[in-house]
Formats: C-alpha cells, sequence, structure tokens
C-alpha cells in the first residue's frame, strides 16, 4: 500500500534529538493507523504516508518529555481497560475477544495497542500536572446556565472538529481556502484524518454529542450562525485554528442532579482547556527539536 516504506531494506528517515525512524517504524505506524482508523484507507498513498511519518513525530516528541519527567510509565489495568473498551467501540466491536481478533487479523497484537495508549495517558498526566492550575473554571455562571436548560431544553451539538496550525509562514486564508475546497471534494471525516492535529483526527474528527452548555461563549456564538451539514470559518483558539461541523442538534428537557451536571461540565471545559494547553507545549517542544530527514 504505501510505496515509501516497502522494499527489504530498513532506511532511517528521520532523526528526532538522539532517537532515530526508520521506513519500518513507519510502515508499522500505517499499519496501525488503518487498523485503528479504517477510514483512512480511502486516502492516496503518499497522503498515509505523510500522516502516518507526522503520527510517529509526534509520538517521539511527546515520548522524549515523558521519558524527562517519569522514571518509568505504570498506567493502572482498570483505567487502561476503559479506554481500550472505548477504543474498539468506536470501531463498531463488541468485545474485547473480537478486537483481539480483528487486532491478529491486521497483524497486530493487544500489547501494541495497549502501548500506545498508555504513552497518550501518561502525555494527559504530564499535561494535567503542568497546566491544572492554571485551568479557570466559573461554576456559578455553569450552574445558571444548567438551570436554565433544565427550564427550557437543553440543546446538544453533534460536532465534528479539524483543528489545524500554521507552519513555515503560511498563510490562513490560504490554508482554510484549501481545506475548505478540500472539504467539498473530499469530505469532512477524509480532511480530517490529513490536516487535523487533533487526536479526534483518526476518527474522522468526531466529537460526539456535546452540551451547549459545555462550549465557551466563543464557540458556541460561531455555531449558532450556522445549519446542520454546515461547518464553520476558522475559530482562534489557543495553539491553533479550529473548525467544528455540525453533524445535528437535538434539544433534550428533563430534570437533572444540578451537582451531577456541574460536574460533568466541569470535567468537560476542564479537559478543553488542558487539550488546548498540551498543544501548545507540544509546538512549543517540537519548535526546540532537532528534527532531521536523512
Amino acid at each position: 500500500l504505501i510505496n515509501h516504506s516497502q522494499g527489504l531494506e530498513n532506511k532511517i528517515i528521520l532523526k528526532i534529538n538522539n532517537s532515530i525512524i526508520t521506513s519500518l517504524d513507519i510502515k508499522k505506524e500505517t499499519r496501525y493507523l488503518l487498523t485503528l482508523s479504517p477510514g483512512m484507507k480511502n486516502l492516496k498513498s503518499d497522503k498515509i504516508y505523510q500522516i502516518s511519518k507526522n503520527s510517529l513525530i509526534r509520538e517521539t516528541i511527546k515520548n522524549i518529555e515523558i521519558l524527562k519527567n517519569f522514571e518509568k510509565v505504570e498506567i493502572d489495568e482498570k483505567f487502561l481497560d476503559e479506554f481500550i473498551t472505548q477504543t474498539y467501540t468506536k470501531l463498531g466491536i463488541e468485545s474485547k475477544a473480537k478486537f483481539i481478533k480483528y487486532l491478529n487479523k491486521n497483524n497486530l497484537n493487544l500489547e501494541e495497542v495497549k502501548k500506545k495508549i498508555s504513552m497518550e495517558i501518561a502525555w494527559n498526566k504530564l499535561t494535567y500536572l503542568k497546566f491544572s492550575s492554571k485551568v479557570k473554571i466559573d461554576q456559578d455562571n455553569l450552574k445558571k446556565i444548567i438551570l436554565e436548560n433544565q427550564k427550557k431544553g437543553a440543546k446538544k451539538y453533534l460536532l465534528q472538529e479539524i483543528l489545524f496550525e500554521l507552519e513555515n509562514n503560511e498563510n490562513l486564508e490560504k490554508k482554510y481556502n484549501q481545506i475548505k475546497e478540500n472539504i467539498k471534494k473530499q469530505g469532512f471525516e477524509k480532511v480530517a484524518l490529513i490536516y487535523s492535529v487533533s487526536d479526534s483526527s483518526k476518527n474522522g474528527g468526531i466529537i460526539g454529542w456535546v452540551d451547549q452548555s459545555a462550549l465557551n461563549t466563543n464557540i458556541l456564538k460561531k455555531i449558532t450562525d450556522i445549519n446542520i451539514g454546515n461547518h464553520t470559518d476558522p475559530i482562534v483558539i489557543p495553539g491553533g485554528f479550529l473548525i467544528l461541523k455540525i453533524k445535528d442538534i437535538k434539544i433534550e428537557k428533563k430534570e437533572v442532579n444540578i451537582d451531577e451536571e456541574l460536574s460533568k461540565i466541569i470535567n468537560i471545559k476542564t479537559n478543553e482547556q488542558l487539550n488546548q494547553y498540551s498543544l501548545i507545549f507540544y509546538n512549543k517542544l517540537k519548535s526546540n527539536t532537532q528534527i532531521n530527514e536523512l
């Protein structure tokens, strides 16, 4: 499938500080991504190669920083199993046993998946330790919004995202026009795989159902102005530019436990801010990392 990484010879492709990425590494990453993100199979081989290479660059840079901060990466097995379950559920697979068979069919095993997920959990833990004290949540305002929604019904949006950055003096308007044109030709899901730097890119940019009370004011204003099936213009957020597409909208009117709902929305907003800090942190690390193509 990937001409760039085929062949008997295993060549060094990149050197990242003192770590190397070989053609075999990229081939393995391609197999991993195609297995867990089947939508990638519809992309051209050179795009798949580039996505796999960029994925390994991100992973390597994150790993270098993780090992600077933790002597050993140990993840609670029960916690890890929850992430494994989320992974195969998104693929429409019913059980862990069927997921293992699916992996074996694609020349992967569960330990490889666990290793990848453990690294992401460790990165999230590192981000939390570094930036959780900077997270700001207005709980009184959130409680007010929850009470208002309970009276008139809570609006929920089924959202997809493309989170992109500008590199090498790129022009925002030019890059957005390029992305927009590709969305028209290929669809939002494929373009998310190509351009988005968010973890959701592997799932075609799908975020899922989001309560309007969990969205910040700026984002809510942008999506209120568009209809189902359309997407926003780029929204400036810390660390990049965000394009959101509304796949569906629903209004739920039901009695809720205020404290439970507040806790849920606080978690969502906390994760949103931490994700932004994570992106800024990663970009800073990347800019201070020596990346040499060989």
